[in-house]
């Protein structure tokens, strides 16, 4: 199955701002940050403009957007 997945901040000057992987059908958000080697404490996952948990299985076709935690105030 094809998940798009949309980035944002650093993550997008070394990936680019989207990316589409080819993944097995049983995938989960996790999973798509496991491939990219990205820490999933340091960022929000969304889909379909909810939040969603690291261990929230994906569909064919979802878009994931990863995007940094801001610290500061």
């Amino acid at each position: 199955m094809k998940i798009k997945v949309k980035l944002y901040g650093e993550l997008a000057l070394k990936y680019g701002t989207e990316i589409e992987l080819e993944v097995k059908e049983i995938t989960t958000a996790e999973d798509i940050l496991r491939i990219l080697k990205i820490s999933d404490s340091e960022h929000h996952l969304i889909l379909n403009e909810r939040k969603i948990p690291k261990d929230y299985p994906l569909r064919d076709g979802d878009t994931l957007k990863v995007l940094p935690v801001v610290y500061g105030g």
